[in-house]
């Protein structure tokens, strides 16, 4: 009798509760961010998601990364020196047997506190229902400030009061004082300050330079942005990474494909692509 495949709708929701888990009996904190959880807290719309997304503490990676492995989930991220941790915010895996792949998040894009964020969050977590079972989650304040971080790395400054204001339209859950203590829990009063400014509040004003350098960096070819602080922190590095960039393997060319949105044909048409938009100030996002 042949067993019937897990669309990923399915795969989603029921993988989330499965690796949370996984890594609670072994001991180790996450969060759901992104994707349904973030649905159920009222922060988005529902929509079809692609992924799994879990948030962990920075001092976990190691521990998560050989749990995953032990469980048949493999690494389909690309080898970065450790000169560029400060940028590369989380790892994707995926398991041959699941159509969802899982990316592990030690920290996030415009949240400047890092591990003290991750205390905080975790310290007023929540829980959802997800595959009908419970998993742990960060508060709607929150998940809010996630949200609109993650669309605003994805556009120009010059979008983001655009885009805050969608953000806020899309939600269900609006207080503008969570919000507003929630992104000094985070470090991210300047990162969300066109959130907080779309819910009524003031508009910051941005002075800090880790601020100044995320904000330039917004809506730029993500590819681009690591060749270029790999030629400036780690030259000795750049031949491993353009040999393996040249030597992708077809699944994770397929996998960067369809996280892009593009109908893949082969390996050679995903590496035109990388090396094209390596060439460009900014992906199609931004034009």
């Amino acid at each position: 009798m042949s067993s019937i495949p897990l669309t990923l709708a399915e795969a989603v929701p029921l993988g989330t509760v499965l690796l949370q888990r996984l890594l609670d009996d072994a001991g180790i904190r996450s969060l759901v961010i992104k994707g349904p959880a973030f649905v159920e807290l009222g922060v988005r719309k529902p929509k079809h998601s692609n992924d799994i997304d879990l948030l962990i503490h920075p001092d976990d990676r190691e521990r998560v990364a050989g749990l995953l492995e032990a469980s048949r989930w493999q690494s389909i991220s690309h080898w970065f020196p450790p000169a560029l941790d400060d940028v590369i915010y989380s790892v994707t895996y995926a398991h041959p047997s699941f159509p969802a792949s899982v990316d592990v998040h030690h920290y996030y894009s415009g949240v400047f506190a890092r591990a003290d964020a991750f205390e905080s969050m975790w310290a007023q977590r929540v829980s959802v229902d997800l595959a009908h079972a419970q998993v742990v989650t960060m508060p709607s304040a929150h998940a809010l400030i996630f949200e609109a971080l993650n669309k605003f790395k994805a556009a120009g400054v010059g979008q983001w009061d655009a885009t805050a204001r969608a953000v806020v339209d899309a939600a269900q859950w609006r207080d503008l004082e969570q919000v507003r203590r929630a992104a000094e829990e985070l470090g991210a009063t300047e990162s969300a300050g066109a959130l907080i400014a779309a819910l009524g509040g003031p508009r910051a004003t941005h002075t800090s330079p880790k601020f100044r350098r995320w904000a330039k960096e917004a809506g730029r070819f993500r590819s681009r942005i690591y060749f270029w602080r790999i030629v400036t922190r780690s030259p000795q590095s750049v031949p491993r990474v353009m040999w393996q960039q040249i030597n992708l393997p077809e699944k994770h060319a397929r996998w960067w494909a369809e996280a892009h949105g593009i109908r893949y044909r082969s390996r050679r048409q995903v590496l035109w692509l990388r090396l094209r938009g390596l060439a460009t100030r900014r992906d199609a996002q931004t034009r």
